[in-house]
């Protein structure tokens, strides 16, 4: 009667652990399509981001050579320009793009190892555009000048010249913290995809 009696205890024992292992397996599944979710939605701006710069540099492409013909700045600049935005853009287009199947159905460890290169990827490449613009910007300031030293007559041409240079400075400068703000919050988007995919991880 008694090894009866241990004979349903051991069973009932071996269905409660079924039933806890079930659940859990459910919980894991349920937390694994969470970040998927998440992953998905947080990586969305990034992508919409990359999507308004490739509409931006046909844009800024038009208006930067209606400006390099009116002023008669170099064509060889205009062209350094060109290849530089479109080399860029294409960076990010490569370094940001994770595949739609990776994100729904990928290994997860594989996940956040593609996240932790994008943000390495992603510092190089940030690092290299700002040596880009650094090149683009004395040049364009150096056109500039010279363009005024030609044309300008004026007694105070170097109050037009300084005030010209320090507004393209200036611009210059925005921009860069722009961009670096942007960079910083693609950093801290990836950061947070890590941290939730090693929680998932971490509870198999």
């Amino acid at each position: 009667m008694e090894k009866d009696n241990n004979m349903n205890e051991l069973e009932q024992m071996r269905e409660q652990m079924n039933i806890f292992k079930s659940r859990l397996d459910k919980q894991q599944i349920i937390n694994e399509q969470l970040v998927r979710n998440s992953m998905g939605s947080k990586l969305s701006w990034i992508k919409n981001f990359v999507l308004g710069e490739i509409i931006l540099v046909p844009i800024l492409l038009i208006i930067m050579a209606t400006f390099h013909a009116s002023e008669g700045l170099s064509w060889w600049l205009f062209a350094f320009l060109a290849a530089g935005l479109i080399i860029d853009t294409t960076g990010d287009f490569i370094i940001n793009r994770i595949p739609k199947s990776q994100l729904l159905g990928g290994d997860l460890v594989a996940t956040s190892q593609r996240l932790t290169k994008m943000k390495k990827q992603r510092t190089s490449w940030f690092i290299a555009g700002m040596i880009f613009v650094t090149i683009w910007l004395v040049w364009f300031i150096i056109e500039i000048v010279m363009r005024l030293d030609d044309g300008c007559n004026l007694p105070d041409h170097n109050i037009v010249v300084g005030i010209m240079v320090a507004g393209i400075a200036i611009g210059a400068l925005i921009g860069i913290f722009v961009a670096w703000l942007i960079f910083r919050k693609m950093q801290r988007t990836n950061n947070q995809l890590i941290e939730q995919i090693n929680q998932v991880i971490n509870e198999d």
